[in-house]
């Protein structure tokens, strides 16, 4: 973590302003850059990296909040999926306010994609059996 700090005194002298940063470098960590994600509430503090961050909302004290155990699901889909560098994953979600919301409804249209596609295919398997059964049926008349 690298800290920028800028301070100067107004023109009647009598405030100094102190300004603090607070920068995450992931290059400064000895690890694969393509292997690592920054978690913070505020954007600018993976701003020299901005597609190894994800900026979540700032927790309002809501013991209700579900927000880390989405994050761990996030976390834990993009390990379990072998991608070979997750700031292509984050890309994606870079222009979202909220990233973790996103995810989910992506994974929500994801799983009713994958339904309707085995609803087709169990469809395809039933017209597939009873024209099989039609047509036993017709050979076995036709042989006796």
């Amino acid at each position: 973590v690298t800290r920028s700090a800028s301070a100067f005194r107004s023109l009647n002298y009598e405030y100094l302003h102190v300004v603090l940063r607070y920068y995450t470098d992931v290059s400064c960590l000895n690890r694969d850059s393509s292997k690592v994600i920054v978690v913070d509430c505020k954007r600018e503090a993976f701003s020299l990296q901005p597609f190894n961050g994800m900026a979540l909302k700032k927790w309002d004290g809501n013991s209700e909040d579900r927000t880390l155990y989405d994050l761990a699901n996030f976390l834990k889909t993009i390990a379990l999926s072998g991608v070979d560098d997750v700031r292509s994953v984050l890309e994606n979600y870079a222009l979202e306010d909220d990233p973790i919301e996103a995810f989910k409804r992506r994974q929500a249209q994801l799983a009713q994609e994958e339904e309707q596609r085995l609803a087709e295919l169990s469809q395809q398997k039933k017209q597939g059996l009873s024209l099989g059964s039609i047509a036993s049926r017709f050979w076995r008349s036709k042989q006796q």
